[in-house]
């Protein structure tokens, strides 16, 4: 009896350390978000928008106030498991890029165990699909969209870049592609199969909802990395060095390593930045050195990729 309860114990202390690493947002910040230059543009903030019929489809627009329409769109993606996290997360994100003359979406959706894939998948897609659909109204360029995120956020950004519209059942939203022009995944587990030996397969099977064994294929349609087809659009791929898949380090390198080895083969324009001593979650705080870091590449690669001459 003892020894069960040594062992149920152990288990415990595992998932809470699998969840802390997942959900930056569940742990207590180390920093301030980071502070904003005064002589930058102003931001309109719209938040709550609802994208969707469930609770959970809902956005937070950054709007730039004046400057040159219709302005390129980046959708950003908070962690969390796909089973927690909150928008907010990237506020500090989103805010930062409006300030550059970007549109950005700071959205949610759906979480495991109550939803499980492709809940999630269907609910970026359907975001992406809803900016498109209200283009107009919000001066956004249909034509130009990016995503960003990180962990299962990256995993997100990375689908919505990679796979056709799974849901099409929307009539209203049927006329509009939930494809963005590139993304920045950062240190997202891209591959569902493989991430079953790393120390975050609870999670992994979590959001699938089945055992690997006999559903292989499943793991796959979820997979970004099975999904790259030949001349992929442009990926800027960010890991930590020491994000190796222990407790503390959930998506081991090795799966943006062969992402990027993957998008290249493909014909992709494909940049992977390995962050020396990264580990993972360093994108949920805004002021720390590593996501400094990620951000100046990521604004780099979202210039060279969403906007037009003259305007960056």
């Amino acid at each position: 009896m003892e020894s069960q309860t040594s062992t149920r114990l152990h288990i415990a202390l595992i998932t809470a350390a699998l969840f802390l690493a997942w959900h930056p947002s569940a742990a207590p910040a180390a920093e301030e978000q980071p502070k904003q230059d005064a002589t930058a543009a102003r931001v309109k903030v719209i938040p709550d928008v609802s994208y969707g019929p469930d609770a959970r489809n809902v956005m937070d627009l950054y709007l730039p106030e004046g400057g040159p329409t219709p302005r390129p769109v980046v959708v950003c993606i908070h962690g969390g498991g796909w089973a927690g996290g909150d928008k907010r997360v990237y506020g500090w994100l989103a805010d930062a890029l409006a300030r550059r003359g970007y549109a950005a979406a700071s959205v949610t959706y759906r979480f495991a165990p109550g939803s499980r894939a492709p809940s999630q998948m269907d609910d970026v897609q359907r975001a992406v699909r809803w900016l498109r659909k209200n283009a107009e109204q919000h001066g956004i360029d249909p034509e130009r969209f990016g995503a960003i995120g990180g962990s299962a956020g990256g995993h997100l950004a990375s689908y919505l870049a990679l796979a056709d519209t799974r849901d099409n059942a929307d009539a209203e939203l049927a006329p509009y592609s939930s494809r963005v022009q590139c993304a920045v995944d950062c240190y997202g587990p891209v591959d569902l199969e493989a991430m079953m030996k790393s120390a975050s397969a609870p999670i992994v099977q979590g959001f699938v909802g089945k055992p690997l064994e006999g559903n292989e294929q499943d793991y796959r349609n979820a997979s970004p990395h099975f999904l790259v087809k030949e001349n992929p659009p442009p990926f800027l791929i960010i890991h930590g060095t020491r994000d190796v898949g222990t407790a503390r380090g959930q998506v081991p390198m090795e799966q943006s390593v062969a992402f990027h080895e993957k998008l290249r083969r493909a014909g992709g324009d494909a940049t992977l930045l390995k962050l020396d001593g990264a580990g993972h979650g360093f994108t949920g705080n805004g002021n720390n050195r590593h996501a400094k870091e990620a951000f100046a590449a990521a604004v780099t690669f979202f210039d060279k990729h969403l906007m037009k001459k003259g305007q960056e």
